[in-house]
């Protein structure tokens, strides 16, 4: 597993899991259900770990792509910006989730002020890394960059046999081995 597919793996944990934690934040307050409002609590901080995970694996899977050629650099960079602003805003939330779940086992009067601050701060976390996520979204895929500039570019022209390698950074030692075709000049079959 390389360090891209490994950030594929892992980065649709943060989202899935902050949504969930909003929309059971939220029941939690209609309902008022501390034991309901703990789950919320718990996924947020769990969301905000796995945030961090996928922030950090961020790096290496876009050197993996930056040097396979096979993507709009600038694309990587608009979802790595995107991150940025992500991974704050949704361990703020992580933090306050904490925080909430910490004055809610001591019975303080601000538990259920912070309850409210932390669930606001999870449906921020959601919306972010939405954002962030389709922002990664239109690096490999193009109906992904079309929906969100109106056109499909989201690949990088590759070089044609005449100034092959012209506009290629070089790869450091590591091998690229993909399974898709990134040629499509290319008119020969895989094996």
């Amino acid at each position: 597993m390389n360090a891209a597919h490994f950030h594929l793996v892992i980065n649709h944990f943060p989202v899935v899991l902050v949504l969930a934690s909003a929309a059971i934040g939220i029941h939690g307050l209609l309902r008022k259900s501390k034991e309901v409002q703990n789950i919320a609590l718990s996924l947020s901080v769990v969301a905000s770990l796995a945030a961090l995970a996928t922030y950090f694996s961020g790096e290496p899977a876009a050197d993996f792509l930056e040097n396979a050629a096979i993507v709009n650099d600038t694309h990587i960079e608009e979802h790595e910006e995107a991150a940025d602003k992500a991974v704050i805003v949704t361990t703020v939330s992580g933090l306050a989730a904490a925080a909430a779940f910490f004055l809610a086992s001591r019975k303080s009067p601000m538990a259920n002020r912070a309850y409210i601050a932390a669930t606001g701060l999870t449906i921020a976390s959601s919306a972010i890394l939405g954002w962030t996520g389709a922002k990664g979204g239109v690096i490999r895929h193009p109906e992904v960059a079309e929906l969100m500039t109106g056109r499909a570019d989201g690949y990088r022209p590759l070089p044609t046999s005449e100034g092959a390698g012209s506009d290629l950074e070089e790869s450091s030692d590591q091998d690229i081995d993909t399974e898709f075709e990134t040629n499509p000049n290319r008119t020969e079959s895989r094996p």
